[in-house]
């Protein structure tokens, strides 16, 4: 431990071994932390606003997975500097890269700086400074803070940016052989085909390793870029200066702790060396496994850093799936598990090691320890889960290893592998590559396009919507950028009441490709802000003159405007722009508005029943709020079914006390003090957050709109619970009108089915059901009897002897049904082959009739033979589709077969 003072730093002398040489030189022994309080209290002074890490689930950015750089949140700012709140901000920004475009997954633990988990320092300017002031301050934190000598440091600038080339050398003083000129794709960065952009600085680091010369690239670390946004690139090319020119910078945290701290390697720095240690005690708890030093090394850093990414991505409410950002974390997490397993690990991993993250980034970022058991029930329900699959999955690689010379793992393989066991495919390669193997990657590919189409019948139809939803979204940033807004006006509408009327004026229309027109009218009644609420639709009556009878278009739902203050209408407008200042009536479907209104509150309710059954571990995970019914899911085990009844009963008596729904408007740290929940995946404003709160039930950030008391939320009813991903469970659940329709539903259905049953009454319908299951049970019982009798005495015309793999194998050929040509029952070609299996164990059976193919093998005669990887061998003759595993697999063949010279052979 070194000591500081708040604005200098001791130096310290130490003997650093970089690269292949070894040097002597003096930095500021700084740890992560103090790096990134250091660098927010610097331009704290300077002043700039210090504001919260935004999420890494992009708010409003369809276009990104996740937050992959600093410039993400500020992105509209940069487009439209003028409605910055902020004129100078500055951030530690939690990134993500593990997925779409920008993906470093398969690099991580095997370089020394990739990462899927970074922090980004930044600072940035919405036409408050220039290029001078922004390279002053970055060279006097490098200089004064961190300390670093100027002999060690290089800067890049644009080959035809004389302006900042001057800078450098005549007013930082630069040495002329410090200044490196450089060309347009090294230098000049840009939003994207069209927009901001403009040329860059960057300063880099000398690491001295010896291996390279002095000028060359490799030898220098690049840990600062400093973005000039000062022109505008149109379609064709042109750059255009922008009346107001921004500023871009971003300091990798784990770079530049690597380059303070004397390490030339990131996994080598405080932070991720405290998560590394707990995976050697960890690792020392377990059997030890030998492995090459090298491999150990990137196995542990792996592990330490899939934590971070894990870690932070559930604490947003990111959940494991096999979709989207889902999908992106159950890789990483799977990639940790396999890469713990490997250095023998086989317990929990990652949240065994959960402590470790806690010691290493809690205190900066305190929603790890708040939403800490919530956490680790989703890594450990995944893990769980990831566990099975990874114990078949090495199995049958490794059966497949051993009996195949070729060294490549075949695209039905992968396929199997990925389609019946849920093996990532990413994984069986990870796998091969580790055995010396290759996977058929792009016959994998070819394969899983085949699957994919033939689930397409709704391809067409959802392409039609995405196209529709591009269009629109690129009309709201195009009114964005010219400042169109409008006041939204729906909260003062009492959701009870019959009907609303709202006159208004259209401030922006445009008409859209399918004939209906994106209006946005002022004030606007209609919401359409999210927080799972389904949008309100209604009507637009406009007002014509005097020689004009009103038209009345529906309204189909409401948009919401990038500043998700209020919300563009979506209008039937029958091929008919509407006009600018036209004066329009706007009415709510207030029947609509009621039922959603009925279903947020019933979910608030609902959260806080749970968490009073199950405990304050249940966290919100998602809903869904309609007119007629709400999804929630949360993180929980199971529920029991008295469990359920008393979630129910909590939410019936909650309604009933009639309790008022107050709304206030508070700062976002009242709102935590007085107790208020907040969706890890919703992004608040730290000075004004809407907070909805029951009386002494629940108190949540909201923008939803509710009751004005909890009696309309009667009668509650949950009509399912189950599991929707590792760790979250989802209940769907009717309430108020919508309850009691389902009721009555429930009830007729009960009715119905007494009749049938000729139960007298609903009382003794359970027996009915009762007495009828026990026929069904005795039908079946005879009728399986009768199938291996049949099966037995099963008439064959034709059998071969063959061989599949290195397993003898018998083909039989049953005759066809006599009751109807070409017919035959499945169940009886299974039986038949089972019953094979069990008198001639010395052979696996196939048996075929018509179009239906079982394949049987005694497991005693062959342990290591899987039935369904023989019908796979065989099917590649013969065409048509099957699987199973085990003793018995089962199919269908394109075409009938009546004679043993029909098959391939």
């Amino acid at each position: 431990m070194y000591a500081w003072n708040r604005h200098r730093v001791s130096v310290v002398p130490r003997q650093l071994r970089v690269g292949l040489g070894l040097h002597l030189r003096t930095v500021s022994n700084m740890r992560a932390s103090e790096i990134r309080k250091r660098y927010a209290e610097y331009f704290e002074r300077t002043g700039h606003t210090r504001l919260p890490s935004a999420n890494i689930v992009p708010q409003n950015d369809p276009t990104l997975l996740f937050t992959n750089a600093g410039m993400v949140p500020f992105k509209q700012y940069f487009l439209q500097p003028q409605t910055s709140p902020y004129k100078m901000i500055t951030t530690a920004q939690k990134c993500v890269r593990a997925g779409g475009k920008h993906n470093d997954l398969d690099q991580v633990g095997y370089t020394p700086r990739h990462h899927t988990f970074f922090e980004m320092l930044g600072n940035f300017s919405f036409g408050a400074y220039d290029k001078q002031t922004v390279i002053r301050m970055a060279w006097k934190f490098v200089q004064e803070e961190l300390q670093l000598p100027i002999d060690r440091l290089r800067v890049t600038v644009l080959e035809s940016d004389h302006e900042t080339y001057e800078i450098w050398r005549d007013q930082i003083k630069l040495d002329p052989k410090q200044i490196v000129r450089c060309r347009e794709e090294d230098n000049f960065w840009s939003m994207g085909n069209e927009g901001p952009c403009g040329p860059c600085t960057e300063i880099f680091w000398d690491t001295q390793d010896t291996r390279y010369a002095a000028d060359d690239e490799r030898r220098w670390l690049e840990f600062w870029n400093i973005v000039f946004m000062q022109f505008h690139r149109s379609s064709d090319g042109t750059l255009t200066p922008l009346s107001t020119p921004c500023v871009d910078t971003g300091m990798g945290l784990e770079r530049i702790a690597s380059i303070v701290q004397g390490k030339t390697n990131n996994f080598d720095t405080d932070e991720f060396q405290i998560i590394i240690r707990g995976v050697d005690q960890l690792q020392r708890s377990h059997a030890i496994r030998p492995l090459d030093a090298q491999v150990e090394v990137a196995y542990k850093r792996i592990v330490a850093d899939h934590l971070r990414a894990s870690a932070f991505l559930v604490s947003e409410g990111v959940h494991p799936s096999n979709t989207g950002r889902g999908y992106v974390l159950r890789r990483i997490i799977r990639r940790a598990v396999r890469a713990g397993r490997l250095l023998g690990i086989d317990g929990p991993v990652l949240p065994a090691l959960y402590s470790s993250l806690e010691a290493a980034m809690g205190a900066a970022y305190p929603e790890l320890i708040e939403r800490r058991d919530s956490v680790i029930a989703v890594l450990q329900a995944e893990e769980s889960a990831f566990a099975k699959t990874l114990d078949k999955g090495m199995s049958l690689l490794t059966k497949l290893f051993a009996s195949n010379a070729a060294k490549v793992v075949s695209a039905e393989d992968t396929f199997a592998l990925y389609d019946t066991h849920g093996f990532p495919v990413d994984l069986t390669q990870i796998i091969a590559r580790d055995h010396g193997w290759t996977v058929d990657v792009d016959g994998f590919n070819a394969i899983q396009t085949q699957s994919r189409e033939r689930n397409k019948a709704s391809w067409k139809s959802g392409a039609t919507r995405t196209q529709l939803s591009d269009e629109i979204s690129s009309k709201l940033a195009e009114w964005q950028t010219h400042g169109i807004s409008t006041r939204f006006c729906g909260y003062e509408i009492d959701p009870e009441q019959v009907s609303m009327e709202q006159h208004s004026r259209v401030v922006a229309s445009s008409m859209l490709s399918n004939g209906d027109a994106l209006i946005v009218v002022d004030p606007c009644p209609f919401y359409a802000r999210g927080g799972g609420q389904e949008p309100d639709t209604g009507s637009l009556t406009v007002l014509a003159s005097d020689c004009e009878a009103p038209r009345t278009l529906a309204v189909k739902h409401a948009v919401a405007l990038p500043n998700g203050q209020a919300a563009a209408l979506c209008v039937d407008a029958q091929h008919t722009e509407l006009q600018v200042g036209q004066p329009v009536v706007a009415a709510i479907d207030m029947q609509r508005r009621n039922g959603c209104a009925v279903h947020h509150t019933a979910t608030h309710l609902l959260h806080a029943a749970l968490r009073q059954v199950m405990g304050d571990t249940v966290t919100q995970a998602g809903s869904l709020v309609r007119p007629d019914s709400l999804r929630f899911d949360f993180t929980s085990t199971a529920l029991s079914d008295d469990q359920l009844r008393e979630v129910e009963r909590l939410v019936n008596r909650f309604a009933l006390v009639s309790t008022p729904v107050n709304v206030t408007h508070t700062t976002l740290e009242a709102a935590k003090e007085q107790g208020a929940m907040a969706l890890f995946t919703e992004k608040y404003q730290a000075d004004n957050v809407r907070m909805v709160r029951v009386s002494n039930v629940s108190v949540e950030l909201c923008s939803g709109t509710h009751l004005r008391t909890t009696r309309g939320v009667f009668p509650f009813q949950i009509t399912s619970e189950g599991s929707v991903g590792a760790g979250t469970r989802r209940i769907d659940a009717v309430a108020g009108v919508a309850a009691s329709k389902w009721l009555q539903q429930q009830f007729a259905y009960a009715q119905n089915a007494a009749h049938i049953l000729n139960a007298k009454q609903l009382s003794k319908l359970c027996d009915a059901v009762h007495r009828l299951n026990d026929t069904n049970k005795t039908l079946r019982s005879d009728a399986a009897k009768w199938l291996r009798v049949a099966a037995v005495n099963a008439q064959t015309v034709a059998t071969h002897a063959t061989t599949l793999g290195s397993v003898p194998t018998a083909i039989h050929i049953l005759a066809p049904e006599s009751s109807a040509p070409h017919t035959s029952d499945a169940r009886l070609v299974a039986e038949r082959a089972c019953h094979l299996r069990d008198t001639q164990p010395q052979n696996a059976h196939v048996v075929i009739q018509d179009t239906h193919i079982a394949l049987a093998v005694n497991p005693i005669s062959f342990p290591d033979v899987q039935a369904g990887a023989l019908l796979r061998e065989l099917l590649k003759k013969l065409p048509g589709k099957g699987g199973g595993q085990g003793v018995l697999a089962q199919g269908r063949l394109k075409s009938a077969v009546t004679d043993i010279h029909m098959l391939p052979l």
